[in-house]
């Protein structure tokens, strides 16, 4: 059996094979190469489906080309391919064999960027590699394996092949032991909502701040947001997570709207996982209506990736944000694929500089000045510019100096608990 687009086998066909060369493995090893295209959505999203059919078609006659005798192909689904080679004995070493398959893959991209004309294609593997010790092991085992090693290149920024090993396994019970500690952790309200100040650069006095989320075990230790974030992004959980913040920072500006203490606007992050979700505005809608404050309090950010990532989605979400009456930034300005034109699609409240331009040390005069334009034509363009990150007195001057209105970082003071965070509010009285 045949997939219909590409020619491949089909999997079943592919684990069969695989199946028959792992019982009969000799001193040859078996290299099981799983890669997907990054970003191919785009492709069908910009171009059309026949345009990304093409890409498949083309993509699955080059990844036939393996570095070595390839016995069977598939594409697994989608943009995702496994190919099975063989590496004869005593020819290429793992690593050897890894480096060959990165460069096809460097030499690969460029082709295809070209012709495409996508400039963020990106082809992500993983690799397994079998010998005469794994004849014991199921082609299912193996397969998975090396989609895992994938999973691994797809979340690296510059290596974009990856050999699997033992560690990774750990990394997935990690993985299973936080994600099914989520619910409970929810209801035991082991997650902490903790402030980072916001100051406005001309009198450095408060005028809002970034809510940020902490998980504090039972123990008292932490896991921190850069250990369980992406975790529970890929399993969805985070949906659950950002919405128990959200009503902890609407119940905790309530409370003090109630006692007659001084309030500033507070950021809330938005995961990409609410884009495709038709529930995230009307949940807003009834915190609203349920604590009754003033949607002038509430912000919401959304990372620059996620609004390059599905552009569409995101100017819904802004739109219905803006029927609320509530302010929309874009987070992490210039982290990486920056996209100027986005600026003129949507209709973004706040920019948010990303911390890539205040290096440690004295700022260099390249930094500067993307600093000044950026914050110049956030002006002309009629957007709040805010520059995260800062740390010393020079860059808080040189931001002053150019025109940015707001500042974050922890020259002013690092994500506090809200206790801590009262205090700085009561301090600024």
């Amino acid at each position: 059996m045949k997939d219909t687009l590409t020619g491949l086998d089909s999997y079943e066909v592919f684990l069969e094979k695989v199946q028959r060369e792992i019982d009969r493995i000799g001193d040859d090893k078996i290299a099981i190469v799983y890669t997907d295209i990054k970003h191919f959505k785009y492709i069908n999203d910009t171009y059309g489906y026949k345009v990304g059919d093409a890409l498949l078609k083309e993509f699955a006659d080059e990844f036939m080309l393996g570095c070595g005798p390839i016995f069977s192909a598939s594409r697994v689904y989608s943009d995702n391919f496994v190919a099975a080679d063989r590496i004869a004995a005593g020819t290429r070493s793992n690593e050897e064999f890894r480096e060959i398959i990165y460069r096809m893959n460097c030499e690969r991209e460029a082709r295809f960027r070209e012709k495409y004309l996508s400039s963020r294609l990106q082809f992500n593997t993983g690799i397994s590699i079998l010998d005469k010790d794994s004849r014991s092991l199921e082609a299912e085992t193996a397969i998975s394996n090396a989609n895992l090693a994938r999973k691994v290149a797809k979340e690296m920024e510059s290596n974009c092949c990856v050999l699997f090993d033992q560690s990774m396994m750990e990394g997935i019970k990690r993985e299973v032991e936080i994600t099914s500690g989520i619910p409970r952790a929810l209801e035991r309200k082991e997650f902490q909502v903790y402030f980072q100040p916001k100051m406005d650069t001309d009198t450095l006095d408060l005028i809002g701040a970034e809510a940020l989320v902490r998980w504090k075990k039972p123990d008292g230790k932490f896991i921190y947001p850069d250990e369980f974030i992406p975790l529970i992004e890929r399993s969805g959980q985070i949906v659950d997570v950002d919405y128990y913040v959200y009503r902890e920072v609407f119940h905790f500006l309530s409370e003090r709207l109630k006692e007659g203490k001084k309030v500033v606007p507070i950021s809330l992050n938005v995961s990409r996982m609410h884009l495709n979700r038709t529930d995230f505005i009307t949940y807003v809608q009834s915190l609203l209506e349920e604590f009754r404050i003033p949607c002038s309090l509430i912000e919401f950010e959304l990372t620059e990736s996620i609004y390059l990532d599905n552009t569409e989605a995101a100017l819904e979400l802004i739109k219905g944000l803006h029927k609320l009456g509530i302010k929309v930034s874009m987070d992490d300005f210039g982290s990486g694929y920056s996209s100027l034109n986005l600026l003129s699609k949507l209709p973004i409240d706040i920019i948010k500089l990303d911390k890539v331009f205040l290096k440690e040390g004295e700022m260099q005069e390249s930094d500067r000045i993307i600093i000044s334009c950026v914050v110049d034509m956030a002006k002309k363009l009629h957007i709040t510019s805010l520059c995260e990150g800062v740390e010393t007195q020079e860059q808080c001057d040189y931001l002053k100096k150019v025109g940015c209105q707001m500042q974050q970082g922890f020259y002013f003071s690092k994500p506090v608990p809200k206790e801590d965070f009262e205090n700085i509010m009561e301090g600024s009285v």
